[in-house]
């Protein structure tokens, strides 16, 4: 296993992060840490990086190479936001840092910083055709994307920064009005977004999104506290937009998901969002953590282009979670498995296809709670699932799979736990969630010894009496003792007898 160093030069911070990578294509963040720093404050006035932000920066980049040189890591990506290509002292600036340092930094172009954007929602998100949207300080990034592959974009030099300076009202709610006066009138010159397929999906990446899902959260009482694929609906935006723009600044700058300094910022990138929800956003809005470093490090260490895009997010998400935190299970059998007895048993649970997706996650984290500890595993499945990231699914499919994972043995099901969730699950999904858990567990007990000896399985239904005939690759007395002791629950679940031969 090895690790990789990115040093992110943003405008408002200066970012370290470490993954850790193998030579499978997977990648985890390994360690992060940050220091804030306006590089290009009081650049306006002259254009030029200001000495003592130089000296700054380096002091930074110093402090962040012992760290990197203390792990002995000798792979670097280094790269700066694009308006420091604004910057008449660029050059200097960064030969200056070269030398000091010996990190060379690459100033993406708008074109790169897109193809980043992209490559992060489609390393994270199993969505066909969407638009990305990311509002920043000094431009807006809309991309358009079909069959995973970009059609249109555009960098609108209008940010929170610029915004803030070009719209002026004693009345900041007015403020916000014009700014979405201003941006309106800017969509409109894009018709490329006013011809939206009905599918089309929609996912904000940065700062203002994730204050909005926050707020959205926070005032909703959303049972899980993730941020990443938070589904931010139009009724919640609009409570939310109302909420900061009916508040003065000062009383905007004490809600609790805003950053103080940045209030007036998060508050006009609202306005901006609120213009597009006017305009082309015809469903909710999904929070996207990872931005253009996350894109850049999977292009990366994958080795893949826009034009060949992965298409298995949730699968690679699995695989990639079990690389770095393996259990003493073979991941794949256990979901074929679990694939044939879902399908061998589906005239008696009669469940839908989405179902299927929480079959797979079930069944690649079933043991993810010996992370925590071996006694009472299968009950610490539920919050592992629920805090590893996992990418490719929606949340309540993460959350079903959870309970799913946790409640194989069907007395563990915990009611209270289920009604927190009450806003994400349904009775459908109590029903599903009992019979996907004894599925799991029978295919956890058959694949016990990871010597794949069940190779098929076969259903006979007499009266009362399910017959499940394995097809075997070696002698499996082991695997269909053990998985006979899912009888009872069984039973309890389906109304039938289970015997297994």
């Amino acid at each position: 296993m090895e690790k990789l160093a990115v040093f992110q030069m943003g405008i408002n911070e200066i970012k370290l992060t470490i993954f850790k990578f193998t030579q499978n294509g997977y990648f985890t963040i390994d360690e992060q840490i940050s220091e804030p720093l306006k590089i290009i404050q009081d650049m306006e006035r002259d254009g030029y990086i200001k000495p003592s932000r130089i000296q700054d920066t380096i002091a930074i980049l110093k402090n962040f190479r012992k760290i990197v040189d203390g792990q002995k890591i000798e792979n670097f990506i280094c790269f700066a936001d694009p308006i420091i290509a604004t910057a008449r002292n660029q050059i200097a600036f960064l030969d200056e840092v070269y030398k000091t340092v010996s990190l060379y930094f690459r100033v993406l172009s708008k074109d790169e910083q897109i193809s980043a954007l992209h490559s992060a929602v489609m390393y994270s998100f199993a969505m066909t055709r969407g638009v990305i949207i990311k509002v920043g300080d000094y431009s807006t990034e809309i991309i358009k994307f079909n069959r995973r592959v970009i059609n249109n974009s555009v960098s609108l030099p209008l940010g929170m920064v610029t915004l803030l300076d070009k719209v002026s009202d004693k009345d900041f709610s007015k403020r916000m009005d014009k700014v979405v006066e201003l941006i309106t009138k800017e969509l409109k010159k894009l018709p490329w977004l006013y011809n939206l397929d009905s599918d089309s999906e929609f996912i904000g990446i940065g700062e203002v999104f994730e204050a909005l899902g926050r707020l959205s959260r926070k005032s909703s009482r959303y049972p899980l506290d993730v941020a990443h694929n938070y589904e931010i609906t139009e009724e919640s935006f609009k409570n939310v937009y109302n909420l900061v723009r009916g508040l003065d600044l000062d009383k905007a700058k004490k809600l609790k998901g805003i950053s103080e300094k940045r209030a007036d910022l998060i508050a006009i990138g609202m306005a901006v969002v609120k213009a597009m929800y006017n305009e082309f956003i015809s469903n909710c809005v999904c929070v996207s953590t990872n931005d253009e470093m996350y894109g850049i490090v999977a292009k990366n260490l994958l080795g893949q282009t826009g034009e060949k895009p992965l298409l298995d997010i949730l699968g690679y998400s699995l695989s990639s979670i079990n690389e770095f935190y393996p259990t003493n299970i073979n991941v794949d059998n256990n979901y074929s498995i679990a694939v044939i007895l879902y399908k061998q048993l589906k005239v008696l649970h009669k469940l839908t296809r989405p179902y299927v997706k929480v079959l797979r996650i079930a069944a690649s984290m079933c043991m993810a709670g010996k992370r925590i500890s071996y006694e009472n595993y299968t009950k610490n499945n539920f919050p592992v699932i629920l805090n590893c990231g996992i990418y490719g699914a929606s949340h309540k499919d993460i959350v079903l799979a959870a309970f799913v994972a946790s409640s194989q043995n069907i007395d563990d099901f915990s009611l209270n736990e289920w009604v927190r969730f009450k806003d994400l699950v349904s009775e459908e999904d109590l029903d599903a969630v009992k019979k996907l858990a004894v599925i799991i567990k029978m295919a956890t007990m058959l694949n016990i010894t990871n010597a794949n000896s069940v190779k098929d399985i076969s259903c006979d239904i007499l009266g009362d009496t399910v017959i499940l005939k394995t097809e075997l690759e070696r002698d499996a007395t082991l695997e269909i003792s053990q998985a006979m002791s899912v009888a009872g629950d069984f039973r309890k679940v389906y109304g039938k007898n289970l015997q297994i031969l």
